[in-house]
């Protein structure tokens, strides 16, 4: 089964045109990625890195909400960086517009017409600027003061360095939005001129990147702590089965009889 699989990949090379957009999606990723690791100008990211290490070897640092966030920004979060947003700030916006579209009769009768979803999608656009506008400003205060932010108690240190006044509040807050607006371009770059959905695969790669993480957090907690076996082996089988129903779920097709009424083309019915 597992050579089927490696001749499909290697076939998937031989197609030029396939292999562009393969090649193509891998070098935007590696964008996304980078995007992630560069920090944003007068904040020590290295210190808010070394804080979320000490979470995770005391097994709180992926439990808590912020744990969550930062795993889904591919740890930006943890480093400072451009992209500690994420892509969030464009999901949110999407799915309001969504919600929006169902209630707001102009948007639900613009859905409707001829090229109305592209002016949905650029409308999509802005509110992501907004949100990301307002997350951002939310953020800059949370590093200027991290102490106050829940499960930041016990840190020791300042992330700002240098005066934490107005222009560092607008500096970070452009370049947090700006890191957010490069992810959403890249994505829908993938999604025209790559392959799969962009914006799903810029927040895989950014789950994939902390895998290690994840592989060192579950051998302290199995290995070094007192915890079960069981325990290691039940999560190792659920996460197979919730992949396995995923993909199940995913590429699933119910066939439905149509009936077509009967049409009389020439001699022929």
């Amino acid at each position: 089964m597992f050579a089927r699989y490696f001749q499909t990949l290697s076939n998937c090379f031989k197609i030029p045109e396939l292999r562009s957009r393969i090649v193509f999606t891998l070098l935007l990723l590696l964008v996304c990625r980078l995007i992630a690791q560069v920090p944003v100008p007068g904040l020590d990211g290295f210190a808010l890195s070394e804080y979320f290490k000490v979470l995770a070897k005391n097994n709180e640092g992926g439990n808590s909400l912020l744990g969550m966030y930062s795993m889904f920004t591919g740890g930006a979060m943890e480093r400072c960086a451009l992209g500690s947003l994420g892509i969030m700030p464009y999901i949110s916006a999407t799915i309001i517009l969504q919600l929006m579209t169902a209630v707001v009769p102009s948007l639900s009768k613009l859905s409707r017409e001829e090229g109305g979803r592209t002016q949905i999608i650029k409308y999509g656009r802005y509110l992501t600027v907004l949100l990301c506008l307002g997350q951002g400003f939310v953020m800059s205060l949370g590093w200027e003061h991290p102490t106050q932010i829940p499960g930041f108690e016990n840190f020791k240190g300042e992330l700002v360095i240098g005066a934490a006044d107005w222009w560092y509040h607008l500096r970070t807050t452009l370049l947090l939005t700006t890191g957010t607006v490069m992810l959403m371009w890249l994505g829908e770059q993938i999604t025209e001129r790559g392959i799969g959905n962009g914006i799903s695969l810029v927040i895989t790669v950014g789950i994939i990147a902390r895998i290690d993480t994840a592989i060192a957090q579950f051998y302290e907690m199995f290995a070094k702590n007192d915890a079960h076996p069981f325990k290691g082996v039940l999560l190792v089988v659920l996460l197979f089965a919730v992949v396995g129903a995923v993909i199940a779920v995913t590429q699933a097709m119910r066939k439905i009889p149509v009936q077509y009424a009967q049409r009389t083309v020439g001699r022929k019915q």
